[in-house]
């Protein structure tokens, strides 16, 4: 620099600068704040979500396993935790499954302990019970029962059986409650009793329940206090912790089955020494002595058959909700990985045109300071200052708005189908400063490109105006029969377009990224919408999914056959199989195998997705859907390994791979099966269709099969569909964001192109108008040109759009589920009419500035 006197005025020329060309220095700022904003806010959202989740499990405590047993917990097993406390936190639990008879609603009675040391309930209204009179509801209780409110009555009405274990039935409710073993507001895990699934949860003081044994042990170990949940190191601990736990109760159910068999022979006792006092009196072939022994021999054969109980062991991912919730938080980051960098990309690019045009603009500026004896660092220091003014204001301005406003739209977009409370928003700094030297590589580095050329030249050439362009013939030309039908105006036009090359390129790639923004938004609705209409409307044709004990019996033929719903049903073996490879996570599927395979296509439609060619079992392989395909990376001819029940891995052939989004199947023939397995199928389930789709008589359907005996559950259709449906609406306010924040990047895109182009050629237009062109001639002068490059990005984004949304569905798939890959031909016409909507405003805006622009100023020589 020239001497330190300088500074101020030299600061002065960048201040005087910013003022003058506000449009330019705000349109730049724009740009970076939507691309930080955008950046940062969604990076930020997937990690704030997890963290609200970590500290409500946190605050709650909520219990990293659980302990079950099929002879329930007595004061023994909870004595196996005592002696380990310094490792773990427990609480045991004593609930009671009911089906309300008055209103068929299925509802879980759990006795509160007096101090919940591990999945502490959240109160929502009122307080917890205090008398033993008092009852608290789960909130889910209020939705499906809008009549309860605090102060009501409670009636506990279930079946004679279960009504004999309370020792209290009429209570007062005095609370609503969120318990964290449900962060999902509908779902509350399967039962017994009922339709098969809960609908809520109530709580009730100590001695409410007439039970000697608990129910559910459940465990927090202290080596988890401080891991996040979900992650590698959670789960690798968790596995070590499943078997400690395994380990400390495996002598238990030896001991169990030694203590119910004491208990047994003490019953019995009295009825023992009866039999020996009659030995006595009687001859020992009295009828009377015969039938007693024989009945004492038949017990103690019933007492000696007493089976060692089975402990059961979960986790938290066995909670309804738990594992499904963090599914949601991966799609958000797998859409945060490619979209904001997109964005980012397409921000630099219109920098990089902007800067360029700042240079071009303040060439005489540039050689002036030159010949004053200003160094190329000095000169090029304004640029740079201006640029990275413009960047920091920008990025600042971008984090605030992105990391605020983002995550916490898109989690009070879930936070309609979770009990969790309001995210708290952090600042990840990695991202920011990301964030901050990508703004300031865009304009500070576009200058530092552009600079290089012009801080060569000597003061006298930079003090000249750049000469114009010299005009090419086209190739457009040599077609002359054409060329000669093209009137003035739009040989100008296309002469125009292609003398500048960069503009043309720089215009068509910003609006096609943002074109290729819109239709990936809008073909993530597609596709996620696809999901359930796919799936429950054209692949699947039953509603009700039955599961026995074992083959069916006449018995409970009669009691499906008699319901008022029943139109049809296939009997089918359904079990849960796991698919192992070392290379591959494992996947849970469902093995079908249908009694009559000639009539699965009744309930099931098995097609390839593409060509919709029907496939049917045969007794050479199975038909397995397309994503466990995709994940194994298997093709028709090649083999799966499949796990059922304790059986070792057997290598099933795969015969076709069908349509299906949601879950993994493998469908079977009973032959195959019987080839495969080395045994029968057992035939204990039935796929049932129904004559009408009423709520009430699903649930009655349910609930009046499990009274049958034998019957273990019954799923509906319309819940998994309902379920289904919840969360894919809340996927749509999440695309909503992607489409306004695109359009909203096209809007500035296409602004400031425009912008640059109307100030590159002002003495153009200046002289056309001088030359006699009203202001709508000149507007459509610009207008022409912008109008076919806008086409052309549109042409091109529908290319970019569509590989930008294949790339975003396989990242943010789910190993359980596919997206439908198809876009609707209407987001294409959508998109496009929205940018083309954006170009109109652009020219609308364009228009009144022309108009007020003096054109023979702009003509004043500038030698």
């Amino acid at each position: 620099m020239v001497g330190g006197s300088m500074t101020n005025s030299y600061f002065k020329t960048i201040f005087r600068e910013i003022r003058r060309s506000k449009a330019r220095f705000l349109s730049i700022m724009l740009i970076i704040f939507l691309g930080v904003a955008f950046y940062t806010g969604i990076r930020a959202t997937g990690p704030d979500m997890l963290q609200a989740a970590s500290d409500y499990y946190q605050k709650q405590q909520l219990a990293t396993n659980s302990v079950q047993s099929t002879a329930g917990l007595t004061r023994q097993d909870r004595a196996v935790l005592h002696r380990h406390r310094d490792q773990v936190t427990y609480q045991a639990v004593k609930y009671l499954d009911i089906n309300q008879l008055n209103n068929n609603q299925t509802v879980r009675v759990a006795e509160l302990p007096a101090k919940q040391r591990v999945n502490r309930l959240t109160v929502v209204s009122g307080h917890l019970p205090r008398r033993a009179n008092e009852i608290v509801l789960d909130q889910q209780a209020r939705t499906l029962q809008p009549h309860l409110k605090l102060g009501s009555t409670y009636h506990i009405a279930t079946t004679q059986a279960r009504n004999q274990r309370f020792n209290r039935r009429t209570l007062k409710v005095v609370g609503f409650v969120n318990s964290p073993r449900y962060i999902e507001k509908a779902t509350r895990g399967v039962t017994t009793v009922g339709k098969g699934t809960l609908d809520y949860l109530a709580f009730v003081r100590p001695g409410t329940l007439d039970q000697s044994v608990a129910s559910r042990l459940d465990i927090q170990f202290k080596n988890l206090a401080h891991v996040a949940p979900y992650t590698a190191k959670y789960k690798r601990i968790n596995r070590a912790n499943t078997t400690r736990l395994k380990a400390w109760f495996k002598p238990r159910a030896a001991a169990r089955q030694a203590q119910l068999q004491r208990q047994a022979r003490q019953q019995l006792a009295p009825q023992a020494a009866q039999v020996a006092q009659l030995a006595q009196q009687l001859p020992a072939n009295s009828p009377i002595l015969r039938k007693a022994q024989r009945q004492l021999s038949h017990a103690q054969a019933k007492i000696a058959a007493i089976d060692r109980p089975t402990y059961l062991y979960s986790g938290r991912a066995a909670n309804p909700g738990y594992s499904e919730y963090h599914e949601n938080t991966q799609r958000v980051v797998a859409l945060s990985t490619v979209f904001p960098l997109f964005f980012i990309a397409i921000a630099a690019l219109i920098c990089l045109t902007t800067m360029t045009r700042m240079v071009t603009e303040l060439r005489i500026q540039m050689g002036t300071l030159k010949a004053l004896g200003y160094s190329n660092l000095a000169i090029g220091s304004e640029f740079m200052i201006y640029g990275g003014l413009a960047s920091l204001l920008g990025t600042l301005l971008g984090v605030g708005f992105g990391v605020n406003f983002f995550p916490r739209f898109i989690a009070q977009a879930y936070g309609s189908m979770y009990n969790l409370p309001a995210i708290n928003v952090q600042y990840l700094w990695a991202d920011i400063v990301i964030a901050l030297v990508i703004a300031l590589a865009c304009t500070m580095g576009s200058a530092a490109i552009v600079l290089r050329v012009d801080l060569r030249s000597n003061p006298a050439t930079l003090m000249q105006p750049k000469a114009p362009k010299a005009g090419k013939t086209l190739w457009l030309e040599h077609w002359h029969s054409l060329w000669r039908r093209l009137s003035f105006n739009h040989k100008v036009t296309l002469r125009n377009l292609f003398r500048y090359k960069q503009r043309l390129l720089m215009t068509v790639l910003g609006i096609a990224g943002c074109m290729a923004m819109m239709i990936t938004g809008f073909g993530l609705k597609d596709s996620i919408g696809d999901i359930s209409v796919k799936q429950f409307n054209q692949l699947w044709h039953y509603d009700a999914i039955v599961v026995r004990s074992g083959n069916q019996t006449a018995a409970q033929r009669r009691a499906l056959h008699r319901q008022s719903l029943y139109k049809n049903d296939l009997l089918l073996k359904q079990s849960q199989v796991t698919v192992e490879r070392a290379d591959v996570a494992n996947q849970a599927a469902t093995l079908s195998v249908p009694q009559r395979p000639q009539r699965l296509k009744k309930f099931v439609v098995l097609r390839n997705r593409q060509s919709h060619r029907a496939y049917t079992l045969n007794n050479h392989g199975a038909i397995i859907d397309e994503k466990l395909a995709k994940l194994y990376h298997v093709k028709v001819g090649d083999t799966l390994p499949v796990k059922l029940g304790n059986h070792p891995v057997k290598h099933v052939r795969i015969a076709a791979i069908a349509e299906n989004y949601v879950n993994h199947f493998i469908y079977l023939s009973p032959t195959y099966y019987h080839r495969i397995f080395d045994h029968h199928a057992v035939y204990n389930g039935n796929l049932v269709q129904f004559t009408h789709h009423g709520k009430s008589a699903q649930n009655q359907f349910a609930s009046d099969l499990l009274k049958t005996s034998g019957m273990l559950n019954v799923t509906l259709l319309s819940t998994e569909k309902h379920n289904n449906f919840q969360m894919l609406d809340t996927m749509d306010l999440v695309v909503v964001i992607f489409v306004v924040a695109a359009g909203a990047l096209a809007l500035v895109v296409l602004y400031n192109l425009t912008n640059i182009n109307v100030s590159e050629r002002i003495r153009e237009l200046s002289t056309i108008k001088v030359l006699g062109f009203y202001d709508g001639e000149v507007t459509m002068y610009i207008f022409r040109e912008n109008l076919i490059l806008t086409v052309m990005g549109i042409l091109l984004g529908c290319f970019m759009g569509d590989w930008l949304h294949r790339y975003i569905l396989n990242t943010a798939e789910t190993d359980s589920l596919m997206f439908s890959p198809g876009i609707h031909p209407l987001s294409y016409v959508y998109s496009a009419l929205l940018t083309l909507a954006f170009s109109l405003l652009v020219m609308w805006l364009m228009h009144r500035k022309l108009k007020r622009i003096n054109m023979l100023d702009a003509l004043k020589s500038v030698d």
